[in-house]
């Protein structure tokens, strides 16, 4: 067996003891590194000031439903809209109080918008570019237990 604290080889029966609220097997060089059985003191975050911890509550996070989601083609959309009316996407940028770098980044399909940003963008260009999301009904064969994507999946055709 070997010692907890220095790793060397425990000769003999191994020691126990306490070392910051943890039980530890230690040999006999180490014990006194903690508190043996009898002199161990109950562990408590509020032993001094400096030691206190404070343990930030959780925030709730609301479940989202989604309903809606964006169309495939949603940057190329975006653009023609935004050339049709003859603005860059500074002034696009600006109409919809974004920075000019997502303007471009979501043009580019390198991102997907968030909710708030599609929905300054669907009012400002009297667009829409989200779809409802059809429910999916899982269907699965005999003695599977886990759906797979087959049961999953929908497939659009054009």
């Amino acid at each position: 067996m070997q010692c907890e604290v220095c790793g060397g080889e425990i000769r003999g029966k191994p020691v126990e003891i306490m070392v910051e609220g943890s039980i530890m097997k230690v040999c006999q060089r180490c014990k006194r590194f903690g508190n043996e059985p009898g002199k161990w003191k109950p562990f408590s975050l509020k032993q001094s000031p400096e030691k206190r911890v404070i343990i930030p509550k959780k925030k709730r996070v609301p479940k989202i439903e989604v309903e809606e989601e964006i169309i495939p083609e949603y940057n190329e959309i975006i653009k023609r809209e935004r050339e049709r009316k003859g603005w860059t996407q500074e002034k696009l940028a600006k109409k919809i109080s974004e920075k000019v770098s997502l303007i471009g980044k979501i043009e580019r399909g390198e991102i997907v918008p968030e909710p708030r940003v599609i929905r300054k963008i669907e009012q400002l260009f009297n667009i829409k570019l989200t779809e409802k999301v059809q429910d999916v009904e899982i269907r699965s064969r005999k003695g599977e237990i886990t759906p797979t994507l087959g049961d999953i999946a929908v497939i659009k055709r054009k």
